[in-house]
């Protein structure tokens, strides 16, 4: 359990806030909607799918939000320009979060921008995200929208140590500044995600959570999801996934990251009871510990207990 000597940078983007220093905020969740493979999604071409199920997924994680005040945000996917139009205005109707925006391909992502534009949208989108490969059509888009949030993928081909990360933001030889491009799609509010390849290297996308907190005070965070989705596959493992899974993303709730995306929503009743005692752990430490106090009464630290 930590506490940064850097200054944190601490971000409100539409009704939560995420940031700070460790105990000061709880973890911000993202439950992925819409993916490919979700059952409830019948043509993921024209973005057709089950809306009374998607709405049950949905209420169970935003009660659970609530009753544990662990913030909840929808990570909406796409596939396909169409189904993202369609996406992007259905959760518009039935959240009140931020919505993060998180396509497949340019031409998918942009759809969901100019969608969350004209309904309105942009001061609660978080686009997710810019990464060393993306356009700079994509990045005029951004701007164009009047995004202001994004997530950093920070990734470098050329380093996969947790200090790699650091070189992905900066820049190199090899690869552009990702704050510079951040800089260009005029975007002031910076999620670093540090990127979990396979299980083992959640270790290293923790260290990197850490390093890039302490070098610049960015939120940071990343998917554990991405790799534990994958040794699920392994039948032996099924029937104790919830808590295999759990244990993964609390492994970097205690290097300090701000946020995790969890994938699938089904998950919501597992990864966000795990999040918030491990939220309040930390906050309760950090108080006795540091000094530093939850910012609100409204901290898991204070609803669960």
């Amino acid at each position: 359990m930590l506490k940064f000597s850097a200054e944190q940078k601490m971000y409100e983007i539409g009704n939560i806030k995420v940031g700070g220093q460790p105990g000061q905020l709880p973890t911000v969740l993202f439950g992925n909607l819409f993916y490919k493979g979700m059952p409830e999604v019948t043509d993921h071409k024209e973005g057709r799918f089950d809306e009374k199920k998607v709405e049950y997924w949905i209420k169970i994680a935003e009660e659970l939000s609530i009753e544990t005040a662990v913030p909840h945000i929808l990570d909406v996917t796409a596939l396909y320009p169409r189904a993202m139009e369609r996406y992007v205005g259905f959760i518009a109707e039935r959240t009140e979060n931020p919505i993060s925006i998180n396509g497949a391909n340019v031409e998918t992502r942009i759809a969901g921008l100019r969608t969350a534009k004209e309904l309105g949208l942009s001061n609660k989108v978080i686009f997710n995200g810019i990464a060393p490969e993306t356009s700079e059509k994509e990045l005029e888009v951004i701007r164009e929208c009047g995004v202001k949030a994004a997530i950093l993928i920070a990734s470098s081909e050329y380093d996969f140590s947790p200090e790699g990360r650091i070189s992905a933001l900066k820049g190199s030889e090899y690869q552009p500044s990702l704050l510079e491009m951040a800089e260009k799609a005029g975007i002031e509010k910076i999620l670093v995600d540090t990127v979990v390849f396979d299980v083992p290297s959640i270790a290293y996308a923790a260290e990197a959570a850490k390093l890039v907190k302490e070098t610049f005070g960015f939120p940071a965070g990343c998917s554990p999801a991405n790799a534990t989705f994958d040794w699920r596959r392994r039948k032996r493992f099924k029937k104790g996934f919830a808590a295999a899974n759990a244990s993964a993303h609390s492994l970097l709730q205690f290097w300090g990251a701000d946020f995790q995306l969890y994938g699938p929503i089904k998950q919501a009743r597992s990864m966000i009871l795990a999040t918030a005692i491990n939220d309040a752990i930390i906050a309760y430490y950090s108080m006795r510990k540091y000094g530093v106090r939850p910012l609100s009464d409204e901290h898991p630290l204070f609803k669960i207990f």
